[in-house]
């Protein structure tokens, strides 16, 4: 019996494990040194750029960046749970459907001769191989979140979804997890079909092995973009680039905007790491220097969504609504 009671609780076991794991995982943005580097720039941004904190103390700084009106937050609980609770589902659910990378991109390869037939070998040497891959991947994943993260504010279904995330009151690092379950498993289709198609393409015309180029054994873009200050996307440290780099790169302060409750700020900013994006799409916002923004939904539905059970079920209770 007490065998079949430890087995029953190893799930949660392992999504609490995996979860704290986040901080030590250099493919996940709250990786400790990740985190460390946004701190950095954070002090930097308070003692040099913003004038309000150049005079602030450390012990202000260090006070002011781990409020506890923000950390401890009815807002940022939610967004605890969720972490934890969205690791669960994958280890129950997601993982055993969405680990067939390789197998999607050899479907992909078949596609390819199904179509084409077999091609001769394109005759270039590794570096340019793996340099190209890499930049195709970089852009055409940046590219796919673009079209979801869009989809997810444009069709009412999905919204209702995406919801959950822009519920969040207050910003930190965590609320990248704050996602219903059905978002987490689409960004994680996206995943997939995306490395598929691209991993497979690349190894129908180049027959050979591909390896992006790589650091901690993680795409170097992805590695260079969490280190240089992902994490204060969700924060509230609104640190711009400047009107002409935000045309091309999304800024810390552009995602908070994304997050904004003023309407003007509403379907805004949906891009990841590009901003050029929004820009074809009409949906860039620039940054306006130091201007303070309130973050969450409409005040009449903010209070549904304030625990761990109404962030789980109201997407789907308001779906049904809706349909009747």
């Amino acid at each position: 019996m007490m065998e079949g009671y430890i087995e029953w609780l190893s799930p949660f076991c392992e999504a609490i494990t995996t979860g704290l794991g986040s901080f030590l995982d250099p493919k996940k943005r709250i990786y400790f040194p990740y985190l460390l580097s946004a701190l950095l720039l954070s002090l930097i941004y308070l003692k040099f750029i913003n004038p309000k904190t150049r005079s602030l103390s450390l012990a202000q700084y260090i006070k002011y960046l781990f409020s506890p009106k923000i950390w401890r937050h009815p807002s940022a609980i939610v967004d605890y749970k969720l972490l934890f609770f969205n690791h669960l589902i994958k280890i129950l659910f997601i993982t055993p459907y969405l680990l067939a990378h390789t197998a999607f991109a050899y479907i992909v390869v078949q596609a390819w001769e199904a179509s084409i037939g077999i091609q001769d070998t394109i005759l270039w040497n590794s570096t340019a191989i793996n340099i190209s891959y890499t930049i195709s991947f970089l852009i055409i994943s940046d590219f796919s979140r673009f079209i979801l993260h869009y989809a997810l504010h444009k069709i009412p279904f999905l919204w209702e979804f995406h919801k959950v995330h822009h519920a969040a009151e207050v910003l930190t690092p965590i609320t990248l997890y704050r996602v219903h379950p059905i978002e987490f498993f689409l960004f994680r289709l996206r995943s997939l079909l995306v490395f598929g198609s691209i991993t497979g393409s690349f190894f129908f015309w180049f027959r050979t092995g591909i390896e992006p180029l790589s650091i901690l054994k993680i795409h170097a873009g992805i590695f260079l973009f969490n280190l240089i200050g992902a994490n204060l996307r969700h924060s509230h440290i609104p640190i711009s680039f400047g009107s002409t780099m935000e045309r091309i790169f999304i800024s810390p302060s552009q995602h908070q905007i994304h997050h904004s409750v003023e309407e003007q700020h509403y379907d805004k900013n949906f891009g990841s790491i590009f901003s050029i994006w929004d820009g074809l799409f009409g949906s860039l916002f620039i940054s306006q220097p130091n201007k303070k923004l309130a973050f969450g939904i409409e005040k009449e539905e903010q209070t549904r969504f304030r625990s761990l059970w109404q962030n789980l079920f109201i997407p789907f209770k308001n779906i049904f609504r809706k349909l009747r």
